[in-house]
């Protein structure tokens, strides 16, 4: 991991499958501090809390997640929505925590959309990646 102005936070207790806790960072970490170094080059993110999680029963939690969708959740879209500095710059950002998954069938379903329709998309794993994504954008020098 490259050397920046954050700490990797500690991890929280509790072990993924196999006894292992997953090492680097994990995803809030990651969209914070992209959308940190994103505000200093004037571009302004937006996160998408698509991946929410919901409290109560099961019964409870399917309620609420059909009343999320009747308001516009979307399972699959892009973690954050970017506004460049300049006219109708608008991008789109998965963030993935630093090592471990893949993107889901839906992300890949927006990415390519998303791209078909003309929009930059890319997914990052690292808060400098996104000046690194927004720079092959064009968006920054």
């Amino acid at each position: 991991m490259a050397a920046s102005w954050f700490q990797t936070p500690r991890r929280r207790a509790g072990k993924k499958a196999g006894g292992v806790a997953p090492a680097g960072m994990q995803e809030r970490p990651v969209q914070r501090g992209a959308i940190r170094l994103l505000a200093m080059h004037r571009i302004e993110a937006v996160h998408v809390p698509n991946g929410t999680h919901l409290a109560g029963d099961k019964l409870a939690r399917i309620k609420q997640m059909a009343a999320l969708r009747k308001d516009g959740l979307r399972p699959g879209f892009p973690d954050l929505i970017l506004f460049g500095p300049r006219a109708l710059q608008i991008g789109f950002v998965e963030v993935k925590r630093e090592i471990g998954n893949g993107l889901s069938e839906d992300q890949e379903g927006w990415r390519d959309d998303l791209i078909a329709w003309g929009f930059p998309w890319a997914m990052i794993r690292q808060p400098e990646e996104a000046l690194d994504v927004v720079r092959g954008w064009g968006w920054i020098r």
